[in-house]
């Protein structure tokens, strides 16, 4: 899937069941972005829940990745550690993706 390409189903960020944030990504690129600026605990409640990796394999279709976020909710992963492996993750894809495609 190309980065930057938009999906019909965005990811919306919530701090909460019935507290969204007002945040959505519409492609990948965007996810990183709102990633690395929403508040951790939004981080932490969609992590658990599994709401990353089910967004990113079933909207993007991008099971390796989806693995990837899978492996910190299985860790316990919390905190700014969090917003930093997720970061990792991303940013690791997009440069793997970008390589493969030069």
């Amino acid at each position: 899937m190309e980065p930057a390409k938009r999906v019909d189903r965005p990811f919306s960020f919530y701090s909460g069941l019935d507290r969204p944030l007002g945040v959505q990504a519409h492609s990948l690129l965007e996810f990183l972005e709102a990633v690395k600026r929403v508040e951790v605990g939004s981080l932490e409640f969609h992590t658990e829940r599994g709401d990353f990796e089910r967004w990113i394999r079933e909207v993007l279709g991008l099971a390796f990745l989806s693995s990837r976020i899978s492996s910190l909710r299985k860790e316990g992963v919390r905190g700014e550690r969090l917003r930093e492996k997720l970061v990792e993750a991303l940013e690791e894809w997009l440069k793997v993706y970008t390589y493969k495609r030069v």
